[in-house]
């Protein structure tokens, strides 16, 4: 059923008591009371306000102009449910987000230990790290192994603490088994490509692309779910612009990364190679589409769907199947 065609009304703003008045309107609130009596009054029909004996407040109009206040009304009320409100995101942080931190910690820990303690059939370092031509020749797992090994102990500390940190951020906002599962897939995504690249001579090693595919992640889903909020542009686009900030002092170097920086002993404290800077930006790029992805209405129930004993397992077992190549004897 459609409403009629609005008519013009007689009458207006009048600065006398009215004859007539009659109650055109009733609720406890005064805004709302205020809300229609304005719009009364600004399409023509003299209205105003006051205490009703009951309790609350009611909007009068004059009885000649009761039928045309009340079209209006009706109009205005199918106009506020036609115009959806939008709801304020509210955010909760995942519980236990500390326990995915945690076994980042360990499985970091682990390689060393297990190299200083000979339990591995092959070293590391000539097996395990993202060289470009071997992965391109077929070993694949090169781009997983790589986010697990360390040049030295100074390295593998800046990567756990930061590590930690950030993938504490993102366990909040997805949960422990889907954020880590969404930081592995980010951080092997950006290998594989550093490996497409393929800069001659050249060797990589070390949890920092996946730390900088955290902080892309963390900083995706501040940017998107902040624009669907916020109109200011400085709102909106301030997770991002400080995302790319970090990346910037922390994530840059003196140079690209060049061959040569095996160090046969993980825990010697010293300078085995310059920065990544490559890895660094290849894993932040990654972070944030994932990040902007999974922020997404698509993306979050594609991520809801997915069961979480699944997400939980695939991280582990994508590693295990990964070194368990990386130990095969050539």
């Amino acid at each position: 059923m459609h409403p009629r065609p609005v008519e013009p009304c007689r009458g207006g703003l009048h600065t006398g008591p009215m004859h007539q008045p009659v109650p055109v309107f009733r609720a406890a609130d005064l805004r709302a009371c205020e809300d229609r009596a304005f719009m009364l009054i600004a399409v023509g029909i003299e209205s105003t306000v006051e205490v009703h004996p009951e309790g609350g407040f009611v909007v009068l109009v004059e009885q000649p102009m009761l039928a045309h206040a009340q079209h209006h009304l009706w109009q205005y009320e199918q106009e506020r449910t036609r115009r959806p409100r939008q709801a304020e995101v509210r955010f909760t942080p995942q519980p236990r987000a500390w326990l995915g931190s945690l076994f980042y910690v360990l499985v970091l820990v682990a390689v060393p230990v297990a190299l200083g303690q000979d339990w591995l059939r092959r070293d590391p370092y000539e097996s395990a790290t993202l060289n470009p031509a071997l992965m391109r020749a077929g070993e694949w797992w090169r781009a997983v192994t790589a986010l697990t090994l360390h040049w030295d102990i100074g390295h593998l500390a800046g990567n756990l603490g930061g590590g930690a940190l950030l993938g504490y951020s993102a366990a909040q906002i997805w949960g422990n088994a889907r954020a880590w599962l969404l930081v592995l897939a980010a951080a092997t995504l950006a290998n594989f490509i550093e490996a497409l690249i393929g800069l001659p001579g050249y060797v990589s090693a070390g949890a920092s692309t996946a730390v900088f595919a955290m902080l892309g992640l963390v900083a995706a889903f501040a940017w998107r779910t902040r624009g669907q909020r916020f109109g200011n542009p400085l709102a909106r686009w301030g997770p991002l612009v400080a995302g790319v900030a970090m990346l910037g002092f922390f994530g840059a170097g003196s140079n690209v990364p060049v061959a040569g920086m095996p160090a046969p002993d993980p825990f010697l404290l010293e300078d085995a190679g310059s920065t990544n800077v490559l890895s660094h930006l290849l894993g932040f790029g990654c972070g944030v589409v994932a990040g902007a992805v999974a922020a997404s209405a698509r993306g979050a129930r594609a991520i809801r769907s997915l069961p979480t004993w699944l997400a939980a397992a695939i991280p582990p077992v994508v590693l295990a199947i990964a070194w368990g190549l990386a130990q095969q004897p050539s």
